[in-house]
């Protein structure tokens, strides 16, 4: 009996050991750093995955910071979530035996549904407390572009064939090289041609010790130009690298009953015109404004004996800004944001922003069409009038939307009938009424049929 039980105690401990053996399980002798950046336009969140434990999330445009893993075998994977499935979708997988003292990045580009993950590797740079120079890799993950060469300089130096630091087809990436910590310009030119000059960077300040992949990426809606820079560093942060041939640009929306019909200046002196005549409720074509400082002076149309409401604003190449005018007499506001107008291929986008007087807060209720408020709880509790709110991600079908006052089923606005696919986008903006009691929901893009 005794005999067999020993017999069997080694067999159980044979995944272990061999009866006393050496263990068989793999031993790390080293780490490595591993990150992954998010090149598909219509992504929304990815979450980066090594086997069932999340690193990280990245949206378009952005990296995940840098982990560093046991020099051992895993298999990395990345999620989409789609709005109405319980479960998030596994988009793509990449098994990689991880080698000590490497760096690893995977790109994640192509099409949502069916991603191509490209593994870029090079060698972990640990810099010394005294150095000052930052390291700088050059990739290309911009799909609208053919191949490109990339020049890297201080300002004032024009591109010159032969002088570029990378010639790259799309999801290539050029071997890492030290810089002086320094103020850089990026270019990016077609192959072969630097008169071809498919991209520019503002100048943009290197400091020292930071291991950068530098890399341009297809513009999105909240961009004016179609290409857009950024400097990934390894801890996750960025430096945006915006073209200054395209301006900012700014949208003007009227949200106060009080402020009355305006004209609108963009110098002290008032005899910089931008927009004429703007009413309560009117939304502005888009105005080319200029980069940097920019301070806004509101005049009764047709006069320039007051200012009525003034705002300023710090504006950033070739992105689009929204303005309001808000607030009652005596107590007028302003304020300005970037909004989210990118489509995903994961859900629809509600975008709503309430800029009343009479309701401090609102409740905001999305809900199956035709079904009642009654015995729901709001989609978006507590609005608070004048601040930025994130979207909400809609699943495919038909809605009805309802504004309330906050904690209360009164119903204020709604309902307003919506039909939503994956990639649409409601734009709403909420406005005061004549009627303090009643608001009304503005529909910019994506509003209920005529």
């Amino acid at each position: 009996m005794k005999r067999i039980f020993l017999l069997l105690a080694c067999i159980g401990m044979s995944l272990l050991v061999a009866c006393g053996g050496d263990s068989r399980f793999p031993e790390a002798s080293g780490k490595a750093s591993i990150r992954a950046i998010n090149a598909i336009p219509r992504s929304s969140v990815i979450n980066f995955r090594v086997e069932q434990r999340s690193i990280d999330t990245i949206v378009y445009k952005t990296a995940s910071t840098s982990v560093r893993y046991d020099d051992l075998d895993y298999t990395f994977y990345f999620d989409a979530q789609y709005s109405g499935e319980q479960t998030a979708r596994r988009i793509g997988s990449r098994q990689l035996d991880v080698v000590a003292d490497k760096d690893y990045t995977f790109l994640v580009s192509g099409p949502l549904a069916n991603p191509t993950i490209t593994l870029w590797e090079g060698d972990e740079r640990i810099f010394e407390a005294e150095e000052t120079v930052f390291e700088a890799r050059f990739a290309h993950t911009a799909a609208s572009l053919g191949s490109v060469d990339v020049y890297f300089a201080l300002p004032g130096v024009a591109p010159v064939l032969g002088e570029q630091v990378a010639t790259l087809a799309f999801g290539e990436i050029s071997p890492a090289v030290d810089y002086a910590a320094d103020d850089y310009v990026l270019t990016i030119t077609a192959a072969g041609d630097p008169a071809i000059i498919e991209y520019v960077s503002d100048t943009v300040t290197f400091a020292e010790r930071g291991n950068y992949i530098i890399t341009p990426f297809d513009g999105d809606t909240g961009d004016n130009g179609p290409v857009f820079a950024r400097a990934l560093n390894s801890t996750g942060n960025s430096l945006s690298m915006p073209d200054p041939r395209f301006p900012p640009t700014v949208e003007f929306i009227n949200a106060s009953m009080d402020l009355g019909t305006s004209d609108i200046y963009d110098d002290e002196m008032l005899t910089s015109l931008r927009l004429q005549n703007h009413a309560f409720r009117d939304v502005s074509a888009e105005i080319d404004v200029a980069v940097g400082a920019n301070t806004f002076y509101y005049t009764p149309a047709g006069s320039t004996a007051s200012v009525t409401l003034e705002g300023q604003m710090s504006a950033i190449s070739g992105l689009r800004y929204r303005v309001f005018a808000s607030g009652a007499a005596g107590a007028l506001l302003w304020n300005f944001l970037i909004p989210d107008r990118q489509p995903i291929d994961t859900s629809a986008k509600f975008l709503i922003h309430p800029v009343s007087v009479n309701f401090a807060a609102v409740d905001l209720y999305i809900v199956d069409a035709d079904a009642t408020i009654d015995e729901l709880a709001p989609s978006r509790p507590g609005l608070v009038s004048g601040l930025a709110v994130s979207p909400t991600l809609l699943a495919p079908g038909s809605y009805d939307v309802y504004l309330t006052a906050f904690d209360t089923k009164d119903i204020a606005a709604g309902p307003y009938r919506i039909d939503v696919a994956r990639g649409d986008i409601v734009d709403t903006i909420v406005f005061d009424t004549v009627d303090p009691a009643v608001l009304d929901i503005v529909f910019l893009s994506g509003g209920p049929a005529p």
